[in-house]
């Protein structure tokens, strides 16, 4: 035990007695009462009354003290007490109680103070008032975690309970000090102690002991009194136990016939009664609610011996163990009991166990501050003198601040008191109770259910829940070694204490900064391995992962083989396990398991073993539904002495879509969409990303890079895409992310290369494009803070510099990202952008404003606009906050058309086969043709906002594009071109989606995945099924493209399919490099017919309208100098 004053010998305690009288420093001594002890030399008190009421004694001194310091009455502290009851020199029958009178202006200190003077007192001190220490929880509660938490369900396996082999509680008894106990509650009367010799001997002739096991139980006694007629003798309507020890019970021949020194105690006492006065009915104080703090010994009593496997209510880790009912509280008192008599209540559980031929496990689930040397004296003389043991709870933290509390707790820090803290069931510190170095267990505390009065059931916290708990575990192990001592079981409960309790709250080892170590003592009390360690092994799961057969990404997918590999841990502090075989099962009819048997040999205390011959192997039916396959592995081996050790482990198996490595915990939300590219032109593609903290963060082959450079810290948050192009024609791929710190930042694999402070938050994506005269790229975007009339576009080349004529002064914000094309036929980019005034603009190349724009579409544009290039018309299509998408001409600024719909749209708009897409946060997706007819099917209701952006790729290989999108309900949709969900889809996520999903083959594996950002973490869905061409033109990103131009060019526009142009770049990959210049070289010597427009287009870098010797030498002069 852990308890402050273990090495404190008994000549020094005097001493200590000191602090007693310093009941200043405890704010819970009373103050009309206080405690004396005789020395051991001097008799005890005989107490009388005078004619005029006043208390006497046959001491003169001590009379004389009574009447000139107010003291009108005194009582024996522990009634019944006998020379027997003894701490050393300190005698259970001296000690005293001491009534001071209302109308004295004397302190308690005072008169302690002076009565340590008289040479026959030993001591004096304050009285503590104890508490119950619980708080109610939800009544509701229908759980018994704990009983999992203290491994009892395991623990139980050491009898054969479904054979009629059960733990024996006959002489496993467990003591309820309390506010009493309603013992006739129906799933606890059954285990309520009869105290067999109180039965009169005349009724052994009876039938008394109806099944002839040669002991009486509560149920045979009610049983009895039904068949006998007894009636019901307190008139409460029913015949029950509590008539047993009612007024004319035949049950009480008025004789302490076992010789405690308690009369007629059948099922336990009374030591308060209704003004302090003992009787032998311990039930609480009627009339009160049956979840009212007077159900607290109730409550303690069902955690303690509730009946296990009656089909009732609940079940006690004890299992058949039996309850003493021991009542500590005074029914005179008002609001919330107190305990005036738990060391009385003490005294009499422990006498009644040692007088019944065993011991008791007393329980104690109340306390305070405050060291009291007679407290502690009962403490020592019920352990010592009775070999019972005392569980008490070590305190519900700050009472003022409901917080935790480091601090001695009494009577749970005495010498010889097992001190028990209150955990959660899964370990976790709920950091409300009461931690020290004096604590010896933590059990379970939090949502304990268990019985009240009458027939009911709540679920309560405290301390006072986890004592009871760790009690009934100490009366279990004493129903499987039913010999062994007080010591013997504390002995073995402390040393098998599972210390995982460190491992999750570690601070606590050390005491969390205070004095001492420990401070949950020895550790979460494990009745499992208590019983079990001396013969039995304890094996369970160590690793377990799957060897998928048809790939090696190590993730389980619907329709695979795979081996399922798993090594097996017998844990340290158990006997070895020899011969140890494992068979694994499933309900789940879509699993076969091919091979279900492995073997491991032997496996030593605190080893591990893998299979020795076949795995585990498993295969998938192709329509398993997504998400944990639970499996059974039983294990059967060989213990000490042959002991034939059985278990059953339970694992699963998660069938996923989710690429290997994902989903990617961030820490922080994504509202960026990422940018998947091969930077460094190693053949891998890298993932790069922005969080909301606005780190910009690379992923490459599953790893985050962490190289000085990268995560690069922008300072504030992230909204808009990343985008990326070779904008300075160096062969490296550049990407640019805007931040709310109000910088553009221009990244290639190597770092920064530049940086440029817009002095106004930016949150649209930046959007890269050729805005001006020459061959090499800039991004655009708009500015969000400030002053509104001087809010500007921004475009910048490569350098951070600015390009001429910008910024340009718009004079509204901007929120979205823009989108850049030609929309004169110039050669150069125009920007297309929406503002929080309601305008959407056409800024062209030259400055100005395209005419009959801008145009009020009357509700604020953050939806990022596209364009649509029929080859014979350009379409500006915009969402809205009037809940409208709008589709304009451009050519004359026309509304060509309106589609209502009933919310927000902040998506943007995405294209497939000439149509339109958008969606909106009414939970539907739309889609139109180019007149703003609505295709069949549509709209296509998800029920939850449509989050960045619709995007499509025939992921399915079957020649049609299918459409994929997430919502922010954390749903990834997939459709077919029939509008059929593809298998598997929707896939529902923890998390909701916040960046736009994206269609990409991330790994080079020929199948595609899909990519998107979330409020906690990035994912990525591997839709395995091999493409035949991944280079095909689709909108299968953010905004189309990588640059997030936000334009679509139809099948009989100029530039046909590439959804990127750029001069130069003859191929449309995004890179000026040799490989153009030797396609304009073809194009000179052969026949420019076989070339599309678009690669006639891209060659003519100098805009002659010739491709010739002049191109080539405009693209070799623009490698060269990059």
């Amino acid at each position: 035990m852990n308890s402050m004053f273990k090495y404190i010998p008994l000549g020094l305690r005097p001493l200590i007695f000191l602090i007693g009288a310093l009941g200043f420093l405890f704010p819970n001594t009373s103050e009309t009462t206080f405690l004396f002890c005789l020395k051991p030399s001097v008799e005890p008190l005989v107490i009388s009354r005078s004619s005029s009421d006043q208390v006497l004694t046959d001491n003169n001194e001590l009379n004389e003290f009574f009447v000139s310091n107010g003291i009108v009455n005194i009582e024996e502290w522990i009634p019944n007490a006998t020379e027997q009851d003894r701490d050393g020199d300190i005698y259970l029958n001296r000690i005293y109680r001491a009534y001071i009178s209302n109308d004295s202006r004397l302190s308690v200190d005072y008169l302690i103070s002076n009565l340590n003077n008289f040479s026959f007192i030993k001591y004096a001190e304050n009285e503590f008032i104890r508490k119950p220490k619980y708080m109610p929880n939800d009544p509701m509660s229908n759980t018994q975690c704990s009983l999992n938490s203290v491994k009892a369900t395991s623990a139980w396996d050491f009898w054969d309970i479904p054979n009629g082999l059960i733990p024996d509680g006959s002489e496993v008894l467990l003591a309820s000090v309390d506010t009493g106990v309603d013992y006739t509650h129906p799933d606890i009367q059954g285990n309520s102690w009869i105290n067999q010799a109180e039965i009169p001997e005349w009724m052994s002739e009876t039938g008394l002991d109806s099944n002839g096991d040669g002991i009486v139980g509560a149920s045979e006694v009610v049983e009895w009194m039904v068949n006998n007629n007894t009636g019901d003798l307190n008139g409460d309507g029913v015949v029950n136990l509590r008539d047993a020890v009612s007024d004319g019970s035949p049950f009480e021949d008025f004789e302490d016939n076992d010789g405690n020194g308690y009369t007629d105690d059948l099922l336990g006492w009374d030591c308060s009664g209704y003004y302090g006065t003992d009787d032998n009915d311990p039930f609480p104080k009627e009339g009160v609610a049956d979840n009212s703090t007077w159900a607290h010994g109730t409550h303690v009593a069902g955690i303690l011996a509730a009946t296990t496997d009656n089909g009732q209510g609940m079940a006690s880790t004890s299992y058949n163990g039996k309850f003493i009912s021991v009542k500590g509280s005074r029914e005179n008192q008002s609001g919330e009991p107190g305990i005036n008599d738990g060391y009385a209540g003490i005294t009499y559980a422990a006498k009644a166990g040692y007088y019944s031929g065993t011991f008791t496990i007393i329980n104690n689930s109340w306390g305070g501050g405050g060291y009291s040397a007679s407290e502690n004296s009962v403490i020592n003389n019920a352990f010592n003198t009775y070999g019972a043991i005392i569980v008490c709870a070590a305190g519900n933290g700050d009472d003022n601040t409901g917080g935790q509390e480091y601090g001695s707790h009494y009577p749970s820090s005495y010498e010889n008191s097992t001190s028990v803290c209150a955990m959660g069931c899964s370990y976790a510190w709920g950091n409300w109770a009461t931690y020290h170095y004096t604590v010896d267990l933590a059990a379970p505390g939090e949502n304990i259910h268990s019985a009240i009065i009458g027939t009911g059931y709540e679920a309560w916290d405290g301390s006072s829940m986890a004592s009871p708990n760790a009690a009934s575990c100490m009366g279990l192990l004493k129903s499987y070694y039913p010999n062994w001592t007080n010591q013997q079981i504390l002995d073995r409960i402390y040393s098998s204490a599972d210390r995982k309790v460190y491992d999750v709250n570690p601070e606590y080892e050390t005491c969390n900064g205070n004095s001492g170590e420990d401070c949950f003592g020895h550790g979460m009390v494990d009745v499992y391995k208590a019983i079990g360690m001396d013969f039995s092994p304890n094996v369970y799961i160590d690793s377990s992962y799957v060897d998928v057969v048809s790939d090696d990404d190590g993730v389980l997918n619907p329709g695979e083989t795979a081996n399922f590999v798993v090594s097996l841990y017998n844990e340290q502090g158990w006997v070895d396990a020899n011969a140890v075989i494992a068979s694994l099962s499933t309900d789940n009819e879509f699993v076969t398991i091919i091979n279900s048997i492995s073997t491991y040999g032997s496996l030593s205390s605190g080893g591990v073993s893998y299979p020795t011959g076949d795995l585990f192997q498993i295969q998938l039916a192709d329509d398993i539904a997504l998400g944990d396959i639970d499996f059974n592995i039983d294990i059967v081996a060989v213990g000490s002495g042959g002991y034939q050790y059985t278990n059953t482990l339970e694992v699963t198996l998660n069938v996923s879509l989710f690429q290997s490595g994902y989903p990617f915990d961030t820490n922080s939300e994504i509202k960026s969409s990422p940018l998947v590219l091969d930077l460094d032109n190693d053949g891998m593609k890298e993932i790069v990303f922005a969080d909301y903290n606005g780190d910009v963060r690379i992923i490459k082959d599953g790893v985050e890079i962490n190289n000085g450079i990268f995560p690069y810290e922008t300072g504030n948050q992230v909204w808009g895409a990343i985008s990326s192009a070779d904008m300075d024609l160096d062969g490296i791929v550049d990407f640019v992310v805007t931040s709310k710190s109000k910088y553009i930042y221009i990244f290639d694999i190597n770092g920064l290369k530049s940086s440029y402070n817009a002095n106004r938050y930016l949150i649209g994506t930046p959007v890269i494009g050729n805005l001006d005269s020459d061959p090499e790229l800039e991004v655009v975007v708009g500015g969000y803070s400030g002053s509104t009339s001087s809010n500007p576009l921004f475009v910048i080349n490569a350098d951070g510099s600015d390009v001429d004529g910008f910024p340009y002064i718009v004079g509204e914000k901007v929120k979205a990202g823009v989108a850049v094309f030609d929309m004169d036929d110039n050669g150069i980019d125009d920007i297309v952008f929406g503002t929080d005034s309601d305008n959407i603009y056409v800024l062209l190349d030259d400055g100005t404003i395209a005419y009959n724009f801008p145009i009020d579409l009357g509700d604020k544009i953050q939806s990022e606009p596209a364009i649509y290039d029929t080859g014979s018309e350009k379409i500006i299509l915009t969402g809205c906050k009037n809940n409208n998408f709008y589709a304009i001409n451009y050519n004359d600024g026309s509304l060509r058309f309106t589609i209502p719909t009933g919310d927000d749209i902040f998506t943007s708009p995405s294209f497939n086969d000439n149509n339109i897409y958008f969606g909106s946060d009414d939970g539907n997706v739309y889609a139109v043709d180019i007149n703003g007819n609505l295709l069949d099917g549509y709209p296509l209701s998800v029920s939850s906002a449509i989050v960045g952006s619709i995007v499509f790729y025939d992921i399915t290989n079957d020649g049609f594009f299918d459409m994929v999108f997430g919502t922010s309900s954390g749903e990834v949709f997939a459709y077919d071109s029939n509008l059929s969900l593809l298998n598997h889809f929707p896939i529902n996520y923890q998390f909701p989606l916040s960046s736009s999903t994206q269609i990409v083959d991330i790994d080079s594996d020929d199948d595609m995945e899909i990519i998107a950002g979330t409020s906690g973490d990035l994912i990525v869905i591997d839709y395995k099924n091999v493409i035949s061409d991944e280079d095909e033109p689709a909108w299968s990103l953010f905004k189309g493209d990588w640059k997030r131009s936000g334009y679509y060019l139809s099948e009989g526009s100029s530039f046909g399919d590439c959804g990127s142009p750029q001069l130069g770049d003859t191929n449309c990959d995004q890179i000026i490099n040799v490989i153009d210049v030797i396609s304009i070289m073809n194009m000179i010597l052969g026949d420019s017919s076989q070339y599309s427009e678009y690669e006639l287009w891209s060659a003519d870098l100098n805009g002659d309208g010739i491709v010739d010797i002049f191109d080539i030498i405009t693209i070799v002069s623009i490698i060269l100098d990059n």
